[in-house]
């Protein structure tokens, strides 16, 4: 098995930041509405924390889980719903949908597709920390995001993970394979 190392591509600051920029972009879009925040768990977990915290007050919070990685650096299922939010929470709101990636867009997808369609949310608005479009494989774009990466690096820290590792990293890394000289 091949050694990796982290290569910082945002630091603890930058991604605070980042993330500031981004709830002060999103603000507006918010006003005089019914907002649910509603993050795929569990590496979005961490970004939505960071962020609906730079959100104005009386938004509801509610989750959704959805897999397709599994422990490989690749998606290796299907997307599909494992754990949804109320329908309350939902049906006739506009919905801040969060993940920490983009990027072949299977998992955004369905998340959106299932809220609309399933759940009758009156919008969905697409989060995410990093938009990594070198990988996409669907037709859907975010809305908004921290990060646009247009190499094809496998991303640690900040929610994204390894085989459920790494997540809790305070900066957004490209985990890289040693090369031996």
């Amino acid at each position: 098995m091949p050694e990796y190392q982290r290569r910082v591509l945002l630091s603890q600051e930058q991604v605070s930041s980042g993330l500031a920029s981004l709830a002060k972009r999103l603000r507006p879009r918010l006003v005089a509405k019914e907002v649910t925040v509603i993050p795929i768990m569990g590496g979005a977990m961490i970004f939505c924390a960071d962020l609906v915290r730079g959100l104005d007050p009386g938004l509801v919070l509610d989750f959704l889980r959805i897999q397709t990685y599994g422990s490989s650096m690749s998606p290796q299922r299907e997307a599909k719903v494992q754990w949804h939010p109320e329908r309350c929470n939902v049906e006739g709101r506009t919905i801040v949908l969060v993940d920490d990636i983009l990027d072949t867009g299977r998992t955004m997808t369905e998340a959106r597709r299932y809220l609309l369609e399933e759940m009758d949310a009156l919008e969905v608005i697409c989060i995410v920390l990093v938009d990594k479009p070198a990988r996409r494989d669907c037709e859907i774009q975010a809305d908004d995001c921290v990060l646009v990466v247009e190499e094809d690096l496998f991303l640690i820290g900040c929610g994204l993970d390894w085989d459920g590792k790494y997540r809790n990293l305070p900066e957004l890394c490209a985990l890289e394979a040693v090369v031996e000289a």
